[in-house]
């Protein structure tokens, strides 16, 4: 027998969790379909200070301390010129330097407590709008209806793609990772390190050290692709159709270049300021909403960008390469003529 929800969320990490807890806060009935994947998150992420303002807004700060992440105290870096940081001058105070697995795993441990319904699934079988219900068909089980969809698959974007609504990639950065034993010489620093053709990324972890460099997937060392893990890290942004009954948030809306450093930040509020059109719109038929948060993620992605551009261009020993070079274009245009995802999804499996 079908189920039949106010909302779907399909996906449980950052944003939809976020999504869906304050969904349901707000009264709406909702399930969140949470795909099983093999794939595990990089190992280590670095969060501005700023991440404890939409933690508490959920209820998930006092979690978020209970973890063991590392507070890092701070950053050094090499990016055009030699720069050290301090987080005793940083309003937010320290930078979190976290475990992503773990943090993935309270998310969906805070989404079990609430009122939210789970649904495990391994394949998206039936998606359509018939009338003013979505029907939803996951591995061959009975349907479930909703009144509204939300995209919070990531990278993924699992519904857009199902809809045939196709994403504007901007470039073809991954990451190339790796944990290593913890250096106690910077167990409470971030590195940054430009090189020739990208960038080094090194943070302490709860179980060592994360090193990431960063580069575009035909750049990439194919003897480093043997030894460490790729991961997609480029722009990406996807533009939903206004009035259709679905939106996106977090990297199915948006995902973002790491070294801007606001990626699950965003994702969290995003998500919260979805869910508050959705549930504007389910109850009082009111769609003003839903087109400002649109508006939002598109201003919100056009600033990033530049700001990303500007970020690329302090550094100018390199500006000979071609990692360089494409990035000191200014304004950041999407490609049109060809998919770069696809480009990078098939670098990614080479190196599995």
């Amino acid at each position: 027998m079908s189920q039949q929800y106010e909302v779907c969320v399909f996906g449980a990490g950052p944003a939809g969790v976020a999504t869906a807890l304050r969904l349901a806060d707000l009264g709406l009935s909702v399930v969140a379909c949470d795909r099983r994947s093999d794939k595990h998150a990089w190992g280590g992420e670095s969060f501005t200070g700023a991440i404890r303002e939409p933690l508490l807004a959920l209820g998930l700060w006092d979690d978020f301390l209970a973890a063991g992440h590392v507070a890092g105290y701070e950053q050094r870096t090499m990016w055009g010129e030699v720069g050290v940081a301090d987080s005793l001058f940083n309003p937010h105070g320290a930078t979190w330097h976290v475990d992503r697995g773990r943090f993935d795993k309270d998310l969906r441990m805070a989404l079990r407590r609430s009122a939210v319904s789970i649904v495990g699934y391994s394949s998206l079988d039936v998606l359509r709008r018939d009338g003013g219900l979505w029907r939803i068909g996951l591995d061959q089980r009975p349907e479930i209806l909703a009144s509204y969809v939300v995209d919070a698959t990531g990278r993924a974007r699992a519904v857009a793609r199902a809809l045939g609504v196709r994403p504007r990639i901007y470039d073809r950065l991954v990451a190339l990772t790796a944990q290593v034993p913890r250096n106690r010489a910077f167990d409470r620093t971030m590195i940054i390190q430009s090189m020739a053709n990208g960038w080094w990324y090194a943070a302490p972890v709860p179980r060592g050290h994360v090193l990431a460099y960063f580069t575009d997937s035909d750049l990439a060392p194919r003897e480093w692709t043997r030894r460490m893990r790729m991961f997609a890290a480029n722009s990406v942004f996807t533009e939903v159709p206004e009035g259709d009954g679905w939106l996106s948030v977090g990297d199915a809306c948006a995902a973002h270049d790491p070294l801007c450093g606001w990626g699950v930040h965003r994702a969290l509020d995003n998500g919260r300021r979805a869910a508050e059109a959705v549930c504007a719109y389910i109850r009082n038929a009111d769609a003003s909403k839903l087109a400002l948060y649109g508006r939002h993620c598109r201003d919100q992605f056009d600033a990033y960008l530049e700001g990303l551009s500007e970020r690329y261009s302090y550094e100018r020993r390199w500006r000979e390469f071609e990692f360089w070079r494409r990035r000191l274009r200014v304004p950041a245009v999407p490609s049109n003529k060809t998919e770069p995802a696809n480009e990078i999804e098939h670098a990614i499996a080479a190196a599995s």
